[in-house]
């Protein structure tokens, strides 16, 4: 019986071993990186955006309203997609990530658009240098 066992419990080994690469060249991991940051400050500015109450205020309006909820909806879509393409790789890694940097510049502009709606408070200003406040600031 004890024979039987280890016989089952063999593993079959051929003499061919793969081996899986993972890791990609600097370059394309900083870009990634930079894709992330730039959706942390998205998922910041949202955050405060929400806690702060100013969603009340976006809310009067119909067009800032939808405009808002498009942006906390994607912001929260998109950190999910960035869980996968994380795990992704090749070709498929490659799209994620591009359709990513084009969804997260679609936002940040749609997150401009809002801090410019004429409600902002100071300490709104996002730490992203690709969103600027451009006008006089309001309290």
């Amino acid at each position: 019986m004890k024979k039987a066992i280890n016989e089952s419990m063999k593993v079959p080994q051929s003499g061919i071993s793969r081996v899986i690469e993972f890791r990609q060249n600097n370059e394309t991991d900083q870009h990634e990186q930079e894709i992330e940051l730039r959706l942390r400050d998205l998922t910041a500015l949202v955050a405060d955006l929400t806690d702060s109450g100013y969603g009340v205020l976006l809310a009067e309006q119909v067009s800032t309203r939808e405009a808002f909820d498009e942006l906390r909806v994607k912001e929260a879509a998109l950190r999910w997609i960035i869980r996968v393409a994380k795990h992704s790789s090749g070709e498929v890694r490659e799209k994620l990530w591009s359709d990513l940097e084009e969804a997260i510049s679609g936002l940040e502009k749609t997150a401009e658009l809002l801090l410019d709606a004429g409600f902002i408070w100071p300490h709104l200003v996002p730490v992203n240098h690709q969103i600027r406040f451009a006008g006089p600031e309001r309290i």
